[in-house]
């Protein structure tokens, strides 16, 4: 046995030479001064065209020749022999026979493949192959010369010409496809791959692992999550793997499906795991956008890896490639047919969202196939999946309860809810906090959602709070209803088992009504902040188009990105679509009514929250109306609301004079909450711009301007005391 690959290459170097001389011997005619007169069935020189056409044979003892071939034959089977053996029965890993042998290769491929190394061991052999060939740029073996060099039998020759052609798939794995020259085919040189060489000399090192296009996994690094929501898909899944060998020369196709995050990978690790083996992940978002040659030449290189660690190998985001350009598919195609060579089971996963087919029902052709869908967590196991990962970060959650609305609030797959507990985990361990705060787990479920609504609407900061929210109690509490349904969804729709009653509909829509001014757009603000959800406020007038069809384009732009951001969506001016259904008279009506029954349509379908604002209910058709959850009132404020309003409008840090009556401005003038507030912020720049205390002069001055804007002036009769102020 050889003591280890050091002997091992010695001596396939010593066979490689003995191979050269061989050929040497018989093949090669010399000069009587000692130069190259004749190579065998090669052409050197025009005048040597005679030497072309005799005999090959004629100045060959052909006996000899054949007893030294054959002994030479016998040497390499007790090489090759000998080191199955050290590898088998000494323990000893020799990482170029152990390629050959799961390669599955002949002995005319073992032979190639030996030829082939030599230069990568000892460079002379570069200038030998050279000198053989007639040429300084061919300085490893070409197809031609390893016939010829096997074989002088030219029936032997021609029949291994037939058997590399028909095997040509499996030698690309090895040796990377001839390029596409006028050359022969014979011209064909075999250089081993470059992630091949390195696999032989340097596979003990993980980055052999971890190249940019592929990731591989073993076994012992994969852990038996605490919470599998798809334990059932991935019994499943080990179940049809062990199932293999009742298939009679068939390749399967094993597609997991599913959205982001939802543990497709996971599952294809856990039943490599359990089936002894590791696992290899070839993302083809990497490739997608490759050079078809590119393309084929990086699968293969995972595909051989794959081969060499006993992994499963899985093309990740197969939709990427299969449902893009006819090259692409082409490309995947050639992808499989290699694959297929080793490979009786290939796995894939492909990134969909519910009810979805990316792959319109098209598949690659000839091969079996077998899918597995993983289904999206419910809202009670969003929740324990929140805590779970938040315990094995090793901390808890600030507010008990605050992974049961997180559950309710955010449709996350487990990977995402993996992700957004560890980012939020890290945020408290930097501030050096023994809990997760409340604000970190919604800064991180933020992050992890990835939208592009801020194109189509525009962000409204949640600034205020419920004691910032003047209304009366039955708006309020009709306001707080609506956070309910948000927050209590698991019980609700779960947990008591509404959920097989509403299939549809399990969003919340609100209607909005009063006149400007009177805290619509504030009260929107509050159920954001109360539920630490992003708000997002769309001007209908901006979405309206006279074409045909591009308003419910708009539309759906709007509520695709929303659902994958969970926002709130605040429609001001809904009066502008919302008005009393029309008689149909011309397409335009028909276009009208179908904009507005398609918003409905969309609201229903989401199952967030979504709130109509409108400055004119009486436009509002009944039938509309019918088909919110809930309609919200907005009166004008009364004096004791206007009471409140003047005093909660100035911020705690700011200087005030002690003159300020606010029961004569709330018993006086009859205004909104936001003419309340635009006093206030006017009166407090008037009085920084004179470098004074915010006082009662302030303030009816810029009441008095407030008023102004609509046309009223005020006289002494209003003002009484504070006329004095007169602008």
């Amino acid at each position: 046995m050889f003591s280890g690959q050091e002997e091992y290459f010695q001596k396939l170097l010593v066979l490689v030479k003995k191979e050269i001389g061989l050929y040497t011997k018989y093949a090669v005619r010399l000069k009587e001064n000692g130069g190259i007169r004749h190579i065998y069935n090669t052409k050197l020189f025009r005048d040597e065209l005679s030497n072309v056409m005799e005999d090959a044979f004629a100045h060959m003892d052909r006996r000899s020749y054949g007893m030294e071939r054959e002994a030479l034959f016998g040497e390499w089977q007790k090489f090759h022999e000998k080191a199955y053996r050290t590898m088998k029965e000494g323990g000893v890993f020799l990482a170029f026979e152990y390629m050959l042998i799961k390669l599955g290769f002949n002995a005319f491929q073992k032979y190639i493949a030996c030829l082939a190394m030599a230069p990568e061991l000892n460079r002379e052999f570069e200038r030998m192959y050279s000198f053989l060939q007639d040429d300084l740029a061919w300085r490893y073996p070409t197809l031609d010369l390893c016939i010829k060099m096997y074989t002088m039998d030219e029936q032997e020759q021609n029949t291994l010409i037939h058997q590399t052609f028909a095997c040509r798939e499996l030698l690309c794995c090895a040796f990377g496809a001839k390029p596409a020259t006028q050359e022969s085919e014979l011209a064909w040189r075999f250089k081993l791959r470059e992630n091949l060489v390195e696999y032989i000399f340097f596979h003990e090192s993980d980055l052999q692992g971890r190249k940019g296009e592929y990731c591989l996994k073993f076994s012992d690094g994969e852990t038996e999550p605490a919470c599998n929501i798809n334990n059932r898909t991935a019994r499943n899944l080990e179940r049809r793997i062990r199932e293999a060998d009742s298939l009679v020369d068939e390749v399967r196709l094993l597609f997991l499906r599913g959205p982001f995050g939802s543990g497709k990978k996971l599952q294809i690790s856990l039943a490599a795991k359990r089936q002894g083996h590791a696992v290899l992940f070839l993302d083809m978002n990497g490739l997608v956008h490759k050079k078809t040659d590119q393309m084929q030449e990086i699968a293969c290189d995972a595909v051989v890896r794959a081969l060499l660690s006993n992994a499963f190998l899985v093309f990740v985001h197969w939709e990427a490639v299969w449902r893009g350009e006819r090259r692409n598919r082409q490309a995947a195609q050639a992808m499989l047919r290699r694959a297929s060579l080793f490979f009786r089971d290939v796995f894939f996963t492909v990134e969909e969202g519910a009810g979805e087919d990316v792959l319109e029902g098209e598949y690659p052709d000839g091969y079996r196939i077998e899918e597995f869908w993983l289904r999206f967590p419910s809202i009670q196991e969003r929740s324990m999946l929140w805590r779970t990962f938040l315990a094995q970060e090793g901390l808890q959650a600030e507010e008990e309860k605050v992974c049961d609305t997180l559950a309710a609030q955010f449709d996350f797959t487990p990977g995402v809810i993996q992700e957004a507990a560890r980012l939020a985990c890290r945020k408290a361990a930097v501030k050096g906090e023994v809990t997760v705060g409340t604000a970190y787990l919604y800064q991180a479920c933020q992050q992890k959602i990835s939208h592009k609504l801020g194109e189509r609407a525009n962000r409204v900061n949640a600034a205020y709070t419920w004691d910032d929210l003047v209304l009366e109690e039955g708006p309020k509490e009709l306001l707080r209803q609506a956070c309910g349904q948000i927050t209590q969804r698991g019980k609700v729709y779960e947990e008591w088992g509404f959920a097989d009653k509403m299939a549809y509909g399990r969003g919340v829509s609100l209607l909005f009504a009063g006149p400007p001014g009177t805290g619509k757009t504030m009260a929107a603000q509050v159920l954001a902040r109360e539920l630490n959800l992003e708000l997002y406020k769309v001007d209908l007038s901006g979405v309206l188009s006279k074409y045909i069809g591009e308003t419910q384009k708009n539309l759906r732009e709007i509520f695709d990105e929303v659902k994958k951001s969970r926002s709130i969506l605040f429609f001001d001016e809904a009066d502008v679509l919302f008005g009393k259904r029309v008689d149909v008279t011309d397409s335009r009506d028909i276009s009208a009514n179908a904009q507005t029954a398609y918003l409905l349509q969309k609201m229903e379908e989401y199952d967030g929250i979504t709130i109509l604002a409108t400055n004119l209910m009486q436009n509002f058709d009944d039938a509309y109306k019918r088909r919110m959850k809930y309609i919200i009132r907005f009166t004008f404020p009364q004096k004791e609301q206007r009471a409140k309003l003047w005093e909660k409008v100035f911020p705690s840090k700011m200087p005030l004079e002690g003159d300020i009556d606010i029961d004569y401005l709330a018993d006086n003038f009859e205004l909104s909450g936001a003419s309340i507030k635009n006093i206030a912020l006017n009166a407090a720049f008037l009085a920084a711009s004179r470098q004074e205390v915010t006082g009662m002069a302030h303030i009816m001055t810029a009441l008095q301007q407030e008023y102004e804007k609509s046309g009223k002036i005020l006289g002494k009769a209003e003002l009484q005391e504070y006329y004095v102020y007169k602008v």
